[in-house]
Formats: C-alpha cells, structure tokens, sequence
C-alpha cells in the first residue's frame, strides 16, 4: 500500500494539450510546472510501495477556493499524471488502475490525501472486453490461455 498527504499545495487540474501546446500555452505551461512540483512532492512524502498490479486509487482533494464548474476528471487525471511522473505508477490505464474513488471538496486548506491498494483477485475484472481484442486482466473464469 502507498499513502501521501500533501498539505497547502494548490492542484491545477488537467489542461488538455498539444505537443507545441504545452511549451507555448499559458496555461499548459502552468499545468506541466505544477505536476513536476506534485509529483516531487508525493516522492518526498509518501509512503509505502506497490507490490503489484491493478490497485485501487482512493483520492481526496480539498481545495479553499474551488470553483463550482470545476470538473471532477480533470483534478483525477492530475492526480494519476503526478503518479506516474513520480514512479509510483507506471502508466494511468486499467492495467495499473483498477478502480477509482475519488473526491473534491471545498475546505480551509489545500490538502491531497492518495491511497493506492492493491487489488484483490476475487476484485479484478474478469474481462475488458468479451471478443479479447483489447486487455483481459488474470482471473480463475478467463479463458484466454485456452
């Protein structure tokens, strides 16, 4: 299990960028520079390992001014990018993810608390998709190394 609580750091949320985007946009360049800074930060404060894979991520982030439009995907997405810039996630898909509980609430302080689990098997999804055209994750019932 891997836990960080980071205190009085603002997360900027999830810029949607191009490749020139994020060197030339104001606001990409923003982002980019707050995930270097996220992610030195869970580095230095978390604690614990991942010993294997999908995990369950458990976020909470709670932000002084948060804006009432803000939209929850873009501070999750933030979150995974630092996780992955920081080591502690080799990717942010579902083979590494396996389900997501994630909230963001106003309060006094800027706070993130992350929790990554490891997933149980029984917990697993069997498939991704029937056809294993795309990713089947281990499971007793799946068929494909017949």
């Amino acid at each position: 299990m891997f836990v960080v609580t980071i205190k009085d750091f603002k997360i900027i949320p999830y810029v949607r960028m191009t490749r020139k985007g994020k060197f030339v946009k104001k606001r990409a360049l923003q982002y980019v520079q707050n995930q270097n800074q996220l992610a030195w930060l869970i580095k230095v404060h978390g604690k614990g390992s991942i010993e294997s894979f999908p995990v369950i991520l458990k976020g909470i982030v709670v932000l002084k001014n948060l804006r009432k439009n803000a939209d929850l995907d873009n501070y999750l997405k933030a979150v995974q990018d630092a996780l992955v810039k920081a080591g502690i996630l080799p990717d942010d898909c579902l083979k590494y993810i396996g389900k997501v509980e994630f909230i963001v609430k106003q309060g006094k302080k800027d706070v993130l608390t992350c929790f990554l689990k490891e997933m149980k098997t029984s917990q697993v999804f069997n498939h991704y998709d029937h056809d294993h055209q795309n990713m089947c994750m281990p499971s007793p019932h799946c068929k494909c190394e017949e």
